[in-house]
Formats: structure tokens, sequence, C-alpha cells
């Protein structure tokens, strides 16, 4: 059955008639589907249609007949003509328009809740009144279930219980046949064992006969009852057998009753519903006509009124209009007047003034022509002569053009081959380089691992002379025990490229060598050494730019000096990161036409060229210059164990420390201070720091840098060499003496001691050996016995 609901839009603006209508149509469920009541009551065609607000649904017009169609297309076109027409005359009268149209919305509104909440009370009363039945008929269907999983409980506990009375009688029987077995085992032993005659064997068979029946009994009454239990267990399953088949009828019957009870609840909510929305329609549909009716009345008023004033302006327009004829008219009398007088006046002029000026031209022209004529016999002349010279010239540039050939060819065959031989340096040279890079890593771990051990070994000697100390002080002489300095002080880790400076130098000349030998015959190089001239180079050749030597230097974790005493410097990951950021946030100072020459280049000598760029306009020239300029790209921080470590800055500060460091450098320059002159003395340090105060804006100069790390060296080894000082020293040789004594005497007791522990070995064995004598059985058969002697020695009375 398929029932057809036609309804117009609710209203919402003058323009609601715009959209379009819709049909909504309901199908009841087929009879298949209805076997699952929660998938029918969810996808119900009715719920999927009526689920929504009915302001977000367009219900549409019916197809229940040819006519009733056609008669929908008119209305729909007779309505968008009203609504044109209704524009128009809204944009003509905007105030007019926007409050009829605010009147039509209103009212509609109103209609639309009205009719919307009925369609929607009765879609929420069917929704309850079905979800109602489902919750009722599936609670007959359940309670089967139930009560099966409540039987099947009583069941299982019931079989638990008779689980373990049967392991009590399993437990008890096998006890008492295994006393039973044993006390007949034992009789068979005794008969084996018997001597007597044969009616004591008889009598001690017939025994162990009774003892083996009775021990049969024991078995074959528990064997009873489990045949016993085994029938009742078969009785017990047909019974169970006929409970569920009856149980099976019995869903069966309520889930058929459910299906048809629910089917006939759903047609009928869907009848309500539908009967709901075709009330609904009908009352809309009467508001819509009676609306129509209202706009066609307006609209016939408006027309009539628009009419009016459009036959007042016409006639306006037409008065209008004539008296522009006639104005336009004079006027057009008056300029033609005028402008036949100029045109009479203009050929008077002409007549009389212009006959001499065309009898003159007409001689310059002859004149003219006579020069031109001659002209063109001397260019032709001289045409000839250009048209030979050109020929013997063609001839020439083939000449020349084969020759150019030729050594183009020569000179390819000399590029391929100085190609190949750059190619090939190029590769020995960066063989070259990783040999060498792998051997500075290799040297700074070997001697890292070298100074770890010997400071490991250093420490420990450190400790015992410490621990010495403190027991000679508190154990022996009886004070206090304090150390001069604390005890981080005495033990604080130095890292080992501190004391390896020397090494940087070394290795940077190593890498210079290497790099000297590398060619410069590949074109791009040379392009970009002569455009931009950041590869700095000597008389004989190029050698190792300083961005070149702070880059192979890196990987010998060699941290860079430009820290007081104690503090940790950057390691060689914290100075890549430095140079990346230094390279990306002060690429402006690099030239753009060495930009374009670096494009075509591997990343890595890229960055190198880049930094050689950036350190030549920072006038950066030695490795002193950039352990300075580092110092401005790092600052010390404390960690979460509170020892010191070095922060990089972040990409918003690099500017500003270039800017610092450039005008701490012009600073220095102006003040007089050479910083390699002072960095090279060890004995002037007392004088730098005085300079250094003086001039505190040149606080990070290489010069304090090289002082603070002399200073910083000499208090290493003092520290190490002076862990006991001179008046310890006496102490210790005070004591040591004293001790001395103090041993020798020890060891004469110790003597003593021995020879007083044998004599008193000698006098316990004495006594033994007499305690034996005056004991002994010889005594009873002398007739003076040696004991009685002893006791009248003794001074005892027998």
């Amino acid at each position: 059955m398929t029932d057809n609901v036609d309804a117009s839009p609710p209203a919402h603006s003058h323009d609601t008639f715009e959209s379009t209508p819709q049909t909504v149509t309901s199908t009841d469920s087929p009879p298949a589907a209805a076997t699952e009541p929660a998938a029918a009551a969810a996808t119900s065609p009715s719920d999927a249609v009526f689920s929504g607000e009915q302001g977000d649904s367009v219900p549409g017009p019916g197809v229940e007949g040819d006519g009733e169609g056609d008669a929908g297309r008119e209305s729909r076109i007779a309505n968008r003509k009203k609504r044109m027409e209704a524009r128009r005359l809204a944009k003509m009268r905007p105030e007019k328009s926007e409050d009829s149209s605010k009147a039509r919305r209103v009212k509609k509104t109103e209609v639309q809740e009205v009719d919307s909440s009925k369609s929607k009370t009765q879609v929420g009363n069917s929704k309850r009144r079905i979800e109602s039945a489902k919750a009722t008929s599936s609670d007959q269907v359940t309670w089967v279930r139930v009560s099966l999983t409540g039987r099947e409980d009583t069941r299982r506990q019931e079989e638990a219980r008779k689980s373990q009375l049967w392991s009590r009688k399993r437990d008890d029987e096998r006890k008492k046949t295994q006393g039973m077995a044993g006390d007949i085992q034992t009789a068979w032993d005794k008969v084996m064992q018997t001597t007597g005659g044969p009616y004591e064997l008889n009598e001690l068979l017939t025994t162990q006969k009774r003892a083996c029946d009775s021990l049969i009994s024991v078995k074959n009454k528990l064997i009873e009852e489990y045949v016993l239990e085994l029938k009742g267990k078969d009785d017990e399953y047909v019974k169970e057998l006929k409970r569920q088949a009856e149980e099976i009828d019995t869903l069966l019957r309520r889930m058929e009753t459910h299906h048809r009870a629910f089917q006939t609840t759903l047609r009928e909510e869907l009848e309500r519903i539908e009967r709901a929305f075709i009330e609904e329609r009908t009352d809309l549909i009467d508001s819509n006509v009676k609306e129509i009716d209202t706009l066609f009345t307006n609209r016939g008023r408006n027309e009539g009124k628009y009419m009016q004033e459009r036959a007042d302006r016409v006639e306006d327009h037409v008065v209008q209009l004539q008296a522009l004829r006639v104005h336009d008219a004079e006027e057009y009398n008056l300029v033609k007047i005028k402008l036949e007088t100029d045109v009479q006046v203009l050929e008077q002029q002409l007549q009389q003034k212009m006959r001499a000026t065309y009898q003159l031209n007409t001689e310059k022209l002859e004149y003219n022509y006579q020069v031109l004529k001659k002209r063109d016999e001397e260019n032709g002349t001289i045409l000839g002569t250009q048209k030979r010279k050109i020929g013997r010239l063609t001839d020439h540039l083939h000449n020349l053009k084969a020759k150019m050939s030729k050594q183009e060819k020569s000179f390819q065959s000399e590029y391929m081959g100085l190609t190949d031989d750059y190619k090939r340096i190029t590769e020995q040279f960066k063989e070259l380089q990783k040999k060498f890079r792998h051997f500075q890593i290799a040297d700074g771990k070997k001697f890292r691992e070298v100074w770890t051990m010997n400071d490991e070994i250093a420490r420990e000697l450190m400790r015992k002379l410490l621990q010495a100390d403190q027991i000679i002080y508190e154990q022996q002489l009886g004070l206090p025990w304090t150390l001069s300095t604390s005890p981080e002080e005495v033990f604080r880790s130095v890292d080992p490229a501190f004391f390896h400076s020397s090494s940087l130098a070394a290795a940077s000349a190593a890498a210079a060598a290497l790099h000297g030998s590398r060619p410069t015959s590949g074109r791009l190089h040379s392009d970009a050494t002569t455009g931009a001239g950041n590869v700095p180079g000597t008389a004989n050749g190029p050698r190792l730019s300083i961005a070149a030597q702070l880059l192979s230097n890196i990987d010998l974790a060699v941290g860079f000096n430009a820290h007081d005493q104690g503090h940790p410097a950057p390691s060689a990951s914290s100075t890549k990161k430095m140079l990346d950021l230094l390279c990306v946030e002060a690429s402006f100072l690099v030239e753009e036409k060495l930009q374009k020459l670096l494009s075509p280049l591997h990343t890595s000598e890229q960055s190198l060229m880049r930094l050689d760029s950036i350190f030549k306009a920072l006038g950066v020239e030695s490795m002193d210059d950039i352990e300075t300029l580092m110092t401005y790209f790092f600052k010390q921080s404390k960690s979460e164990d509170g020892s010191e470590e070095m922060e990089l800055i972040g990409p918003n500060d690099v500017v500003p420390a270039v800017r610092r460091f450039l005008d701490d450098k012009k600073a220095g320059k102006s003040s007089g201070i050479n910083p390699a002159a002072i960095g090279m003395v060890d004995d002037d340090v007392e004088s730098i720091d005085s300079e250094v105060e003086s001039e505190p804006e040149v606080e990070q100069n290489p010069a304090t840098t090289r002082a603070s790390r002399s200073q910083s060296l000499r208090e290493y080894w003092n520290r190490m060499a002076n862990v006991i000082n001179d008046d310890q020293h006496r102490v210790w040789t005070a004591v040591h003496t004293a001790m001395s004594h103090y041993n020798a005497e020890l060891v004469a007791r110790y003597a003593l001691t021995q020879e007083i522990d044998a004599i008193q070995r000698q006098n316990e064995e004495l006594k033994g050996l007499l305690r034996q004598y005056m004991v002994a059985r010889v005594n009873a058969d002398l007739q003076v016995p040696p004991a009685k002697i002893l006791m009248l020695q003794a001074g005892v009375q027998a």
C-alpha cells in the first residue's frame, strides 16, 4: 500500500515559493522484514521520512494523477510569475515590499509552527508506543531464556555438589581398599612363610578368601552406585530433551505472537502518522490558498496603481520631449547659419593665398627630385664597391670559421683531459681529506682515552693521599681534619680538549697542507673564486680557508677556550649548530653573484663558501677571531643537577650578537691592544687582567681568552701537584718519625709477646704431663709413689 502526501513548504521569507516541492512516500514494511523488530523499527520508511524536523523537510506535491500534476505545474508557474513581479515592485518601492514580506513571513512562521507541532507530536507518540510494544514483547520472549538460565544454574550447582560427593566416595573407597589390599598382601606373605600343616594352611586360605570377597564387594558396591547414577543421568537427559522441546515451542509461539502484535502496532502507528500529515497538509494548503488570494488581491491593487503612475510618467516625458525638440531645432538653425558664413570666408582665403604657396612647393619638389636622382647614382656606385668588399670578407670569414672549428676541437679534447684530471685529483683530495679527518678523530679519541685513564689514576692517588691525611689527623693526632679547598674544587673535572689546544693549530696546518694540492682548473671553482673572492690564497696556490679549518677541526671535538676557569666548553655538535645558524641568519652578508654561482654546488660546499664570505665580511681572519665570535653565540646556563653548560642563542639574537662582535672588535682595535701578542705571554697575566678591568667593553677579547687559559692551566697543575701542601708535608714527616719509633717499640713488644706465649705453652704441656703422672695406675704399685712425694713437697697431708 502506497500513500502520496502532497504539502507545500513552510514560508520563511518572500522567496519561499522558489523551493521545488518534493514527494514524500511512506510504504509499509514487508512481512519478511517484520521478523526482526529492532531492525524494522530502526529502518522503517516512516521513521526515515519523519525523523527529521518539519522545517528541514521539503514535502512536495502528490503525483496521484496526471490532472493534479498539470495543475500543480501551472500553479508553480503562476507563483513564479507573481514572485518576479513582486521583486520588480519591491525594487521600485523597497519600503512597502519589505513590510509586506515581513507580514507574510510572520504569518507563514506561525502556520508552520502550528502544523509542524501536530506531525511532530504524532511521530513522537507513535515512537513511544512502538518502543513500549517492543519492550513488552521482548520481555515475554526473554522470560523463557531467564527461566532456562536459572534452571541451568541450579543444575550446575547440583552437579558440582554431586561431583564433590563422588570425589569423597572415591577417596574413601581408595583408602579402604588400599588398607584391605595391604592386609591381603601381608596375609599372602604369611601364607607363603607358614610351616604348619594343611589345616593351618586351609584356615589361612579361607581367611584370605573372605578378605578378597570383602574387597570385591566394596568395589562392586561402588560400581553399582555408578550404574545407578548413569541410569539417573539418562532419565534426566530424556526429560531435559522433552522440556527443551516444550520451551522451544513456547518461544516460537511467543515470537510469532510478538511479530504479529508488533506488525499490527507498526501498521496502526503508520496510519496515525499518515492521517496527521494529511491533516497538516490540508491545513497548510488552505493557509497557502488564502495567502495566495491575498497576494493576488494586493498584486491587482499594486498593478492598477503602477499603471496609473506609469501613465502619469509617460505624459510628463512626452511634454519634456516636445520642449527639447523645439529647443534643439532653434540651436541647430543658429549653428548652421554660422558655419555657412565661415565656409564662405575660408573659400575666399584659399583662392587668394594658397595659389602662390602651391607654385613655390612645385619648384622645391622639382629641385629635390634632381638632387635625389644624383644621389641615387652615387649610391649605386658605392653599393657595387660594398658588394665586392662583402665577397672578400665572406671568404675571409669562412677561413676563420674553419680555423675556429679546428681550435674548438683541440680545446674540447684538452678540456676533457683537464676535466678528467680535475675529477681524478678531486677524488684523491676527498679521499685524503677523509683519511685526514679519520686520523684527526682517532688521535683526538686516543688523546681523550689516555687523558681519561691518567686522570682516573691521578684522582685515585689524590683520594688515597687525602684519605691518608685524614687518618693521620683524626686517628693518629686526634685533631679535626679539614680541607683547605672544597672537594668539588679539588676533584673538579676538566675537558681534555682544554689541554689539547695545540692540536688545533697542528691540525689546521696539516689540513692546509692537504688542501694546498687541490687543483684550480675547474671552471666553476675559478668562477666562484674570481667572482666573490671568498677563498683566500697565496702566491703559490690556494690555502685552506678559515671555515674549512674550523669544519675540519670540529671532528676532533676541540672545545673553544672562550671560558673562564672550570667552565664547560661548547661541544662539536653545538659548534656545528652555531655555524649552521650563522650561515642561515647572516646570509644577507653573502653577495648575490656568489649566491648564483653556489647554486649548482653540493650543500656542504655551499655552506663552506657562504661561511668564508660571511667571515670576510665580518673581518674574521684567524682562529682567534672565530673563538671570540663563538663567545657571542653561547651563554652559560645551569642544568638540573647544578652543573654549568653552554647554551646556544636563538635565531632572533644572531644579528645583535654579530653587531656586538663588530662593535667590540672596533673598540679593541682603537684601544691599540694586540690580542696575539698578549695571548702568547703567560707571565703578564696580572697586567692583562688590569687591562680587561679598565676596558669593560672588550670583556670577551681573545687576550682575555688566552690569559684565562694560561691561568687555568697553571691552577690545574698546581692543584694536582699540591694536594698536600708544605705544612701538611711537615706534619707527615714528623708523624712518620714518631710512628717509626712507635713501630720499633711495637715490634719489640710483639717479640716479647711471642716469647711469653711460647713459655705459657710449655707450662701447659708440663702441667698436662704432670697430671698424667699423678693419675697413672702405676702409682698404686709403687711403695713410694711420686704423687705422694709431690704432695708432701707441696705441704699436703695424706
